[in-house]
C-alpha cells in the first residue's frame, strides 16, 4: 500500500512539474509577445525613414517639411479629450471605458519633421571625392496604443510621467492596490523625507490603479534634434557612400494611462523634469555601383559619446540608442525621358525582427530639363503595408504624397490602419 502511495505521489509530482513548466513557458511566451508601444513606434518610424531615404536630398540648399499620421488619430484624440468635459464623474467614468473599448487593439501614430541644409566646399584626396553638407534636422513623433494588458508589479511605475524618489518608489511598489485606487493618497504622510512627501501630496488625484478588465492607453512620444556635418563621398568609379557626424538632442516620454485618469482629466504632457539628453553620433554608408546597378549597407544612429545627461529626477529614456542597420539594392533603367528604378532591402533595429523590415518596390517616372521637372510614382510592399507614393517635381519644388495601406487587418494583435504622409521640399 505504501509502495502504491509512493508511486502515486511520484506520478503526481511529475504531473505537477509538467504543469509548472508549461505555465512558465506560457507566461514567458505571453510576456515575449506583449505589446510594446515604443517598439511599434520604432518599426513605423523606420518605415517612414525608408521613404525619406528613397528621396535623396542632393547637394542643394534645401528646406524639407514632412508629416505623417494615421487616418483615425484625430478622432481618437478628440474622443479621449472630450471625456472629462462630460458632466458628472459617473458619466465620465462610463464614457472613458466606452472610448477605450471602442479603440481596443488599435494604435495611432503621428510624426512631423523639418530639415534645413546647404553644401560647403567640395574637396578631393586622390580618387576620393567628398561633398560636405551642413544640416539641421528636427522630428517629433508619438504613438498611442490602446489595449488590455496585465499590469506587472514593476510596471506600476509606467503610470507616472515623472521619476519617483527612492523612498516614494519603494512605498508604491510595496503597497497593495485595487482597481480605481489613488496610487499616492494612502502613502502621503508616511514619508520621512519632506521633499518626497510634498511631491506625493502635489500629485494626489492624478494617478490611479487601472482596472484589468478595461483597456489602457499606452503613450510614447519623442522629440529629436540633430545638427552637424553630412558628408557624401565617392571613391574611384564604383564606390560611394556617406559619413555623418552630428550632435543629437533627444527627449522622450512613456506613460500608461487608465480610464479613471482619462475621466479625471489628468494631463498627459511632458513632465517638468524632462529627460533631455545630448549625444555625439555618427552614420556610415558604404556602397558599390556598376553600370546601372548598385548596392549599399549602412549603420545609422551610432552613439559615440554622451554630451549631456538628463535632469536629476527625470525618467529614463525608453527609446534608447540602438543603431539602425540597412541593406539596400536597386537598379536604374532609362528610356529617353522615362525611367524605371526597381529596389529591395531590409532594415533592422532592436524592437522588431528582420522580416518586419523587408521591403521591395519600384519607382516609375518621367523627367526633363536635367531632372528638374517630372512626375514619379512609387509602389512598395512590406510585411504590413502596400505603399503608393506619387511625386511632383517643379524646378525648385518637390511634393510627395504617400499612402501606406494595410496588407492585412491585424499584425499580431494590433489592428492596422492606413498611414498618410506628405513631404514638401524647396531647393536652390
Amino acid at each position: 500500500m505504501s509502495l502504491l502511495n509512493s508511486s502515486q505521489k511520484d506520478e503526481n509530482m511529475k504531473h505537477f512539474k509538467a504543469i509548472a513548466v508549461a505555465s512558465v513557458l506560457s507566461l514567458g511566451t505571453s510576456i515575449a509577445h506583449s505589446y510594446d508601444v515604443t517598439d511599434r513606434y520604432k518599426l513605423i518610424d523606420d518605415k517612414l525613414k525608408t521613404e525619406q531615404m528613397l528621396r535623396p536630398i542632393g547637394h542643394d540648399f534645401f528646406l524639407d517639411i514632412g508629416a505623417a499620421l494615421n487616418k483615425n488619430v484625430t478622432d481618437v484624440v478628440k474622443d479621449i479629450s472630450n471625456v472629462s468635459k462630460i458632466t458628472g464623474i459617473a458619466a465620465q467614468l462610463t464614457e472613458a471605458q466606452r472610448v477605450l473599448t471602442k479603440y481596443d487593439k488599435t494604435e495611432q501614430t503621428v510624426k512631423i519633421n523639418v530639415a534645413l541644409g546647404f553644401p560647403v566646399f567640395r574637396f578631393s584626396v586622390g580618387e576620393l571625392k567628398v561633398q560636405p553638407n551642413i544640416r539641421v534636422m528636427a522630428d517629433a513623433g508619438a504613438n498611442i496604443g490602446i489595449r488590455t494588458d496585465i499590469l506587472t508589479p514593476s510596471a506600476i511605475l509606467d503610470l507616472f510621467n515623472f521619476q519617483l524618489p527612492a523612498d516614494l518608489k519603494a512605498q508604491v511598489l510595496a503597497h497593495t492596490y485595487t482597481a480605481g485606487d489613488d496610487l499616492l493618497q494612502p502613502i502621503c504622510g508616511s514619508l520621512t523625507d519632506p521633499i518626497s512627501n510634498a511631491l506625493c501630496l502635489a500629485n494626489v488625484g492624478k494617478y490611479f490603479y487601472p482596472d484589468p478588465t478595461v483597456p489602457d492607453m499606452f503613450l510614447f512620444a519623442k522629440i529629436d534634434g540633430r545638427f552637424g556635418f553630412y558628408n557624401d563621398y565617392t571613391y574611384g568609379e564604383h564606390f560611394f557612400g556617406n559619413w555623418n557626424l552630428y550632435g543629437l538632442s533627444r527627449t522622450d516620454i512613456f506613460q500608461r494611462v487608465g480610464y479613471k485618469m482619462i475621466a479625471k482629466g489628468s494631463k498627459i504632457e511632458l513632465p517638468n523634469k524632462k529627460n533631455t539628453e545630448m549625444a555625439l553620433q555618427t552614420d556610415y554608408r558604404l556602397g558599390y555601383q556598376n553600370s546601372n546597378y548598385r548596392v549599399f549597407t549602412s549603420v545609422e544612429d551610432i552613439k559615440l559619446s554622451k554630451l549631456k545627461e538628463k535632469d536629476a529626477g527625470a525618467k529614463d529614456h525608453t527609446y534608447g540608442y540602438d543603431p539602425l542597420i540597412r541593406l539596400h539594392a536597386d537598379a536604374m533603367y532609362k528610356f529617353s525621358v522615362l525611367s524605371l528604378n526597381p529596389f529591395l532591402g531590409v532594415h533592422k533595429r532592436s524592437g522588431y525582427g528582420f522580416a518586419d523590415g523587408m521591403y521591395v518596390g519600384a519607382d516609375a517616372g518621367a523627367h526633363v530639363w536635367g531632372d528638374r521637372l517630372g512626375l514619379q510614382l512609387r509602389g512598395m510592399v512590406d510585411k504590413q503595408y502596400f505603399t503608393i507614393s506619387p511625386r511632383l517635381k517643379l524646378w525648385l519644388l518637390q511634393l510627395e504624397y504617400s499612402l501606406k495601406a494595410p496588407m492585412k487587418s491585424m499584425d499580431g494583435d494590433v489592428k492596422l490602419s492606413a498611414l498618410h504622409s506628405v513631404d514638401l521640399r524647396l531647393f536652390f
